[in-house]
């Protein structure tokens, strides 16, 4: 567990990678109650299968889990997703110290980039933080639609221009029946 120089009420906030299932339960848990919660984000949008291939860091205040944040890997870059601070612990910049902690670890794995998609809403926040839009079209439509955006691990070392990282594959995981298969498959 790292401790921050930051508190909020006199307690540090502390950041920890999930490495046991109650973690990961814990970050779950600060999950569903930002997005299906307050939201409205159904389940089966929230959690998508993704959860046990990715790493997931937590903020702590106290013993308290007051954010965490789900990181997938990616040939050349992580995405750090999933992003959600508990409503009571907004403003003291925790998004930001996971994010950060993202970085870090994205660093040493290797990586140079960082790339996200965000809600119109939080495009602000984002940019405030060193992330820029790509140039590539919006995705998706209507209430669901997304903006890519990229920042680069060390902000010493500027990304190109470019439209997309390599590798991109963004999709719904296919509904599987219960033997496995994607529904509608061929069974001979």
């Amino acid at each position: 567990m790292s401790t921050n120089t930051r508190s909020i009420g006199g307690q540090a906030v502390t950041i920890k990678l999930a490495m046991k299932m109650e973690d990961s339960l814990q970050a779950f848990a600060v999950r569903a109650a930002c997005f299906i919660g307050e939201q409205d984000v159904p389940y089966s949008e929230e959690f998508d299968g993704h959860d046990f291939g990715a790493t997931h860091i937590i903020a702590y205040l106290g013993d308290e889990p007051a954010g965490a944040v789900r990181l997938r890997w990616f040939q050349s870059f992580a995405m750090p997703e999933r992003l959600a601070v508990m409503k009571r612990f907004r403003g003291n910049d925790i998004g930001q110290l996971l994010i950060d902690r993202c970085a870090k670890i994205a660093e040493s794995r290797g990586c140079r980039m960082l790339y996200t998609q965000a809600l119109p809403q939080d495009i602000k926040y984002w940019e405030r933080h060193g992330w820029r839009r790509l140039e590539a079209d919006d995705t998706g439509k209507g209430p669901k639609r997304v903006v890519a955006m990229v920042r680069a691990v060390d902000p010493s070392k500027p990304l190109p221009a470019t439209e997309t990282p390599e590798s991109v594959t963004l999709r719904k995981e296919p509904q599987v029946d219960p033997s496995g298969l994607p529904v509608g498959a061929d069974r001979t």
